[in-house]
């Protein structure tokens, strides 16, 4: 057995490019054919990626925003190892369109268009293809690859190693969440909850960081995102980024593959195979925060249906339409009551509980959560007696669970066992937690290995059988899974209020990138939890974070006795037609649009220093519409006042150290 890099020999003479720019992008005519390249452009020329295949015969790509270089040469490919080897030959290379468009029952946008231009190069090796799929969208670039085999048959590769690398330019400034194992001895690793912290490009040896990984040039106001996407059902690790030791300082981070830093088998792949998408979404700050490129690359998926879905019958084949999937609003006293803070009343205290079905009722939320010991020394018909008492007043009751311990650590039959009594005593979905390994001992499931992406696979489909919602907590980043399995409708990877000392800067950074990428658990609360964190800045973060299940995590008594902010709060959207970014800077403060329905809502969240900010309303459209602001007053609570605007109007606001402000704006008739 040898160890061998993916390179490629007996080069296909071509050099193809679409859009803008061709492959000799300075004077426009066709490259001399040794240069063996090819340009893909996005369709408003403004993404320029080019793939090429150098004299060793070793793939690398680059990129270029407006003619800046984002990422200078990276190498591409796979180490693997094989019996016999023999070199790639490039089979073809085609450029083609892509587009299209598809509906959101959450998201950013309720509706979402994507375009694009993919090459697809294809290298012949012994007995099986390796394609190279690259795309160039207007926000950002993508590529993946796919192994296949010549005969159309199946087969294995073993991976000793990812080569794929992100170049980033010297002097870059980055901003990063470094990888720390919890305790990789019990088992426990990575769950995303660091902070993210500025670094330079150059000032990362040794370092491990997570994606997404967010960085701008030097000088310039381009930015770009990494992370990856389509990671679920891909049969492969979950990534990571760190410089190799032979690249030390120099900003060239290599993909390395969870769980980082522990010994762990190689990756036996079976072909037909394709790789998550590795995603880079580029360009202003608000290209950032409103692009759903990380669920664009799916581009026409369908959502998931099991294998026996042709003999179901017709009322069991409605069920994978997902109609039945509801975006709602949290009540969720965990915080309040077990992390600390209050009387720390048990979570199987179902009077307790009632009072909080109570509170999502007056609110018009839809969901309340039981968290962690909900079923210890569960007495059966008292829960159901609880859950009729939820659903006689409208709201639908979503349990926690640990992902490992509670189904027989990673056993799928226990796994639906246990989801078919919660759905016989009427739960209606799942807060499930410690992907990460916490409180087990499990050798196959160690942070984002390839047993444990199949397993939130496994659980998504189970629980869509079952028409169950799912809150993923303790796991790994969003990449793009809703768009496969529109039931997980929520999903922490951040360090949020759970974590009880959560910082301002932290906060403002995780709006530009954990939330550019999905669905965001920070519940928010009323009451500061951190020292300094204000009213109005949690106030904001209840509409900044999207969500399709934001929980709301104070006292009932918070909400229903503060006639101030009972209103705004019973408003608060869950599911979104419109997300427009304002305003802001990294470690400094985020300003945004939401609109769900005929309402807007307007936040902004600062960090330690003073910010002011003009929110321009032209985005309204016509007419005259009533604003009611919430903004800190300066002694723990907030101001409100309504006023009116039209289009042609725009609303100065100051926000204090550590705060925020919050807008509900309401067409008059």
């Amino acid at each position: 057995m040898k160890k061998i890099k993916i390179t490629a020999a007996l080069l296909l003479s071509a050099c193809f490019a679409l859009g803008a720019a061709g492959c000799d992008r300075g004077n426009g005519n066709a490259a001399s054919e040794d240069r063996q390249t090819w340009t893909v452009a996005s369709p408003d020329g403004s993404i320029q990626t080019e793939v090429g295949i150098d004299g060793n015969g070793e793939l690398y790509y680059t990129v270029e925003k407006d003619g800046l270089t984002v990422l200078d040469r990276s190498s591409l490919g796979f180490t693997i190892e094989e019996d016999d080897f023999n070199l790639f030959t490039v089979k073809s290379a085609k450029i083609s369109r892509v587009t299209g468009s598809y509906k959101n029952i959450t998201g950013k946008h309720s509706e979402v268009a994507y375009d694009c231009n993919e090459l697809a190069l294809t290298l012949e090796a012994w007995d099986f293809y390796l394609d190279v799929y690259v795309r160039s969208y207007d926000d950002g670039y993508a590529f993946r690859y796919g192994i296949r085999a010549i005969d159309g048959g199946e087969g294995t590769v073993t991976v000793v190693s990812e080569d794929t690398e992100f170049a980033v330019p010297q002097g870059s400034s980055m901003w990063v969440q470094e990888y720390s194992s919890i305790n990789p001895s019990k088992g426990e690793f990575f769950s995303y909850e660091s902070n993210f912290t500025r670094r330079q490009s150059t000032n990362n040896a040794g370092v491990t960081v997570s994606m997404p990984v967010l960085y701008k040039l030097k000088g310039e106001e381009v930015y770009s995102l990494v992370t990856e996407s389509d990671l679920i059902g891909s049969g492969f690790y979950g990534s990571y980024l760190k410089e190799s030791d032979e690249n030390s300082g120099t900003g060239i981070f290599q993909t390395v593959h969870s769980p980082a830093g522990v010994a762990y088998p190689d990756n036996v792949i079976s072909y037909p195979f394709e790789s998550p998408w590795r995603v880079g979404i580029t360009g202003s700050l608000d290209t950032i925060a409103e692009s759903e490129l990380v669920e664009k690359v799916y581009d026409d998926a369908e959502y998931w249906k099991p294998d026996d879905y042709d003999s179901l019958s017709e009322e069991e084949k409605a069920i994978y339409n997902y109609d039945w999937v509801e975006p709602g609003v949290v009540a969720w006293n965990w915080l309040i009551y077990t992390n600390g803070h209050g009387d720390k009343k048990p979570q199987n205290d179902f009077n307790l509980q009632r009072e909080y079905v109570d509170l999502a009722a007056e609110m018009g939320w839809e969901y309340t959560i039981l968290d962690g010991g909900w079923n210890v020394d569960l007495k059966v018909d008292n829960f159901i007696d609880f859950v009729d008492y939820a659903h006689g007043k409208g709201v639908k009751v979503i349990v926690w669970c640990n992902a490992l311990t509670d189904f027989g650590n990673g056993n799928a039959n226990v796994l639906r066992t246990k989801l078919d009594m919660w759905k016989s005593y009427g739960v209606d979905g799942i807060k499930i937690d410690f992907f990460d390994g916490q409180n087990a001992i499990n050798p196959t499931h160690q942070g984002e290995d390839i047993e444990t992406i199949k397993w939130y696979e496994t659980i998504y489909q189970e629980t869509a059988k079952r028409q169950m919602v799912v809150n993923v907590h303790g796991s790994n980043k969003p990449t793009g899974e809703r768009r496969i399995y529109p039931n997980v409708i929520n999903r922490e990877a951040i360090r949020g209020n759970e974590n009880v000392s959560v910082g301002s800067t932290s906060t403002i950074n995780s709006l530009f990138i954990r939330a550019a990428v999905g669905p965001t658990d920070f519940t928010p609360v009323v009451t500061p939890l951190s020292t300094g964190i204000t009213m109005g800045q949690q106030m904001a973060l209840a509409v900044l974070f999207e969500s399709g299940m934001p929980s709301m995590a104070d006292y009932s008594n918070t909400y229903l006795n503060n006639p101030r902010i009972i209103d705004f709060y019973k408003a608060i959207p869950s599911a979104r037609d419109e997300t427009l970014y304002l305003d802001g800077e990294l470690d400094g403060y985020y300003c945004a649009a939401v609109r769900a329905g005929d309402d807007w809502f307007v936040a902004g969240a600062n960090s330690i220093v003073e910010n002011t900010v003009s929110v321009d309303f032209s985005f309204l459209g016509e007419g005259t519409f009533e604003v009611e602001l919430f903004n800190d007053d300066g002694n723990g609570s907030v101001t409100r006042r309504k006023f009116e605007v039209t289009a042609d109007n725009s609303e100065t606001v100051t926000m204090i150290a550590n705060g925020g402000f919050a807008m509900r704006i309401q067409k008059k008739a």
